[in-house]
């Protein structure tokens, strides 16, 4: 693990990157999620894809020097692509993600997501953080929410054509899923930390236990601590070496607990 003297350096993970942690329950891999090993190494025919990936505006909170911008965060990368190479490119229908099953993309437009991620049915959620964000400051009114597109991948065209995937959902739910976020001084691990909660309510409504869960852009470990939680698997990548450290701390504090709750 790093120490403080350590955090500052500028560190590059190896190319097909370095697993920080494996266990049964989950693997965590300091590395670039665009590099094709990395990519390669993922068990195919997964459960969900749950991920929030930089916008491209490149976010630096301007209030603390805690977090540094974050890393493919200057729009020179082409995410929606990136992540279509997750699902399994065009063509292929045994790789990565298994077909009609679901992915949860922070951030960005089903339109813009559909055609590289083999998009089925598609619905826009949001995530009302229950307080008011920075922004602008010169408008008026400030960011409380933030856009969750949920969709269903269908591997064929012709499914997808068809709409395939319109009625996949198990439990009906309202499209507004309200938990507070951390605030400027609440959020010590990453500038965009997302509460368990809320993505525990994504894995759970979309998965079965046992389920494997993908993030390949893992941030501080939220969506693996929730799926370890929750009683799935977890798969995380993580560019950013202090977070990827952050990632194996906390996931490793829930299979404790995880571990606990099936001993008893």
């Amino acid at each position: 693990m790093t120490t403080p003297d350590t955090l500052a350096l500028e560190l590059t993970p190896p190319p097909g990157g370095q697993i920080l942690h494996q266990t049964e329950r989950a693997t965590i891999i300091w590395g670039d999620c665009r590099d094709p090993q990395i990519i390669a190494s993922v068990p195919d025919w997964y459960g969900l894809l749950c991920t929030d990936p930089p916008y491209g505006v490149a976010y630096n909170s301007g209030r603390s020097t805690t977090f540094t911008q974050i890393a493919g965060d200057d729009g020179s990368v082409d995410w929606p692509a990136v992540l279509g190479q997750w699902v399994g490119p065009e063509g292929t229908y045994t790789r990565g993600l298994a077909s009609k099953r679901h992915v949860y993309v922070f951030g960005y437009e089903a339109k813009d997501l559909a055609g590289p991620m083999r998009l089925g049915g598609n619905a826009e959620l949001v995530w009302d953080k229950a307080m008011c964000g920075m922004g602008n400051l010169e408008q008026p009114w400030g960011p409380g929410h933030e856009r969750i597109t949920f969709a269903v991948h269908i591997k064929q065209k012709a499914g997808r054509t068809a709409g395939d995937g319109r009625l996949s959902a198990r439990l009906r739910k309202g499209s507004v899923l309200r938990y507070p976020r951390p605030n400027a001084d609440g959020a010590k691990r990453h500038s965009n930390e997302k509460p368990v909660p809320l993505m525990a309510d994504l894995i759970e409504s979309s998965t079965v236990r046992g389920d494997l869960v993908v993030d390949p852009c893992a941030g501080s470990g939220s969506t693996g601590v929730a799926a370890v939680l929750e009683g799935r698997r977890c798969f995380l990548v993580e560019i950013d070496r202090a977070n990827a450290e952050e990632c194996v701390r906390r996931v490793q504090a829930a299979e404790l607990i995880a571990d606990r709750i099936e001993a008893a």
